[in-house]
């Protein structure tokens, strides 16, 4: 048993070393990936009479982004950081978003948020984690050179350039 555990190892080890770091655009789609989910939020939340901030549920997210950055080896407070800029521009989607819902009504029905939406953005955080760590331990880093292809990837409709330039300076910072 030990011996077959042992190849199964080595034959999964061997196929490790031929795949490929996730390059910066990698970084900026799963970014942009989890910023499309917000308004799902906003329409989940608008349909249900919640706020849009739930500063309890931002302070989990925050926790639990640092916890994800140690397990990447990447600097927690850099990682809490950048949680903070995402939530943030979170919130500025969902309430541009809404602020659209009261001149317009939709027949969208928005994903559950906590059997849906929630699952999906831990698990966007966690692979926006790995990314940068996978990133970073090549020697690369978010460069001010990267700006325009930041620009062009991260493109929900309700981001603000100040909102991206907030993100992309947060993502300029995160550290291991």
């Amino acid at each position: 048993m030990l011996k077959k555990m042992l190849l199964v190892t080595m034959f999964v080890a061997s196929f490790s070393c031929f795949a490929t770091p996730p390059t910066v655009h990698t970084i900026f789609v799963t970014m942009n990936k989890r910023l499309s989910y917000m308004e799902d939020v906003a329409l989940y939340k608008a349909q249900h009479h919640k706020a849009i901030e739930d500063l309890p549920r931002e302070a989990i997210v925050i926790k639990k982004a640092g916890e994800s950055a140690q397990q990447y080896h990447l600097n927690a407070h850099s990682v809490e950081r950048l949680t903070k800029a995402q939530i943030s521009a979170a919130k500025a989607i969902q309430y541009r978003y809404r602020a659209d819902l009261l001149s317009k009504t939709t027949k969208q029905t928005p994903r559950d948020l906590k059997k849906g939406v929630r699952p999906a953005l831990i698990k966007l955080n966690n692979e926006l984690n790995r990314e940068l760590a996978a990133y970073l331990k090549t020697g690369y880093s978010i460069q001010s050179s990267d700006w325009k292809r930041f620009q062009a990837t991260v493109n929900n409709r309700y981001l603000s350039e100040s909102d991206k330039r907030m993100l992309f300076n947060a993502l300029e910072k995160v550290e291991r």
